[in-house]
């Protein structure tokens, strides 16, 4: 199982536009220059790129970063709740015997400021933003962590809520399953996290492995 983090197991993204609308208004930017969706689902650095253009007075985006991540970090260090169903879903797979992993277009040190609310244990496997050299919609994240886990990415299942990290896992091979509406060719659309269990992901997992077979492409399996 591989699990995306910000909108899918906790929502951060108003923690992190409202510290991205911080350190811009801090500088002159108005609010209104900043528009939302156009953030969503893309990695931080890109972010920070976009964000950057706005400033009136030049500002490295390492600078940017620094700033924002400071705001950030010290909200998460209070902790944050994770989205209705994740804690179940996640226990529920780890006592079933299947490894997880949170793969994230955030940068190491949001992701490890996120996991005590969730949970280390949780996890097999963590591949932030910062730790390869294409993030998403790129599959390099996705397939790094199902070789890291030891599994064929067409035996993993990637949740995701953004048309950004769908397509990731597209690419990746692996089974596709959004828990917010998407345009996107999914196995699986639910309106969140509760409605997963570990026997629902296991059958979209053999479905999809038989599809493969029926194309005459052999799914390695572990």
């Amino acid at each position: 199982m591989l699990f995306d983090l910000d909108g899918t197991l906790v929502d951060t993204e108003p923690i992190l536009l409202g510290a991205l609308l911080a350190v811009l208004v801090d500088r002159g930017v108005p609010a209104s220059a900043v528009r939302p969706e156009e953030l969503r689902g893309r990695s931080v650095a890109e972010n920070l790129t976009l964000l950057s253009g706005l400033l009136r007075s030049p500002m490295s985006t390492q600078e940017l970063y620094a700033r924002v991540n400071d705001r950030v970090l010290a909200r998460l260090r209070d902790g944050i709740t994770p989205l209705p169903g994740a804690v179940g879903l996640l226990r529920a797979l780890r006592r079933a015997g299947v490894p997880c992993a949170l793969v994230t277009s955030s940068y190491r040190a949001m992701v490890d400021a996120v996991l005590p609310s969730l949970g280390r244990a949780e996890f097999a496997v963590t591949v932030a933003g910062d730790e390869v050299d294409r993030p998403k919609p790129d599959p390099e994240s996705y397939r790094t962590a199902a070789a890291r886990l030891g599994v064929a990415p067409g035996r993993c299942v990637v949740v995701e809520d953004s048309s950004t990290g769908i397509r990731s896992g597209i690419a990746a091979g692996c089974v596709p399953v959004s828990v917010a509406p998407t345009r996107e060719p999914v196995a699986l659309c639910v309106p969140g996290l509760s409605e997963l269990t570990v026997e629902r992901l296991a059958r979209l997992v053999d479905a999809g492995t038989a599809r493969s077979r029926d194309r005459g492409a052999a799914v390695p399996t572990v």
